[in-house]
């Protein structure tokens, strides 16, 4: 089996597991992976039709830099992104454990004064 057979779905960027703070109107959320074109996060809600597929939202992504050498800075990345798909991982007390993709409408900004 070659490379694009077994990654026949249709990233054109590389996804990296990195988990992130990724904050959201009203809640946070824990990326799981991300790449240059989007995100893939968890958070636990009750309103589940809040992150349903075609949904656009506002998106920051908090991030720390740990370079070798440095002082450790905090990273803040800001945009939107179109919600591709969403499914529940998991029921709890607290809400929904819900995995959201959401691909971003535009390059991220990096917040001013920040890095």
């Amino acid at each position: 089996m070659d490379l694009k057979e077994k990654n026949s779905d249709k990233r054109n960027n590389e996804r990296i597991d990195l988990s992130f703070t990724i904050s959201l109107p009203g809640q946070d959320g824990e990326t799981k992976n991300i790449s240059a074109s989007g995100v893939y996060f968890e958070i636990i809600t009750d309103d589940i039709e809040a992150f349903a597929p075609g949904t656009i939202i506002p998106i920051q992504i908090t991030a720390t830099t740990t370079t070798s050498g440095f002082e450790e800075r905090e990273i803040k990345l800001k945009g939107e992104g179109c919600i591709v798909r969403n499914n529940v991982d998991e029921v709890t007390a607290h809400g929904n454990r819900l995995g959201v993709a959401l691909e971003f409408k535009n390059k991220l900004n990096i917040l001013p004064g920040l890095i």
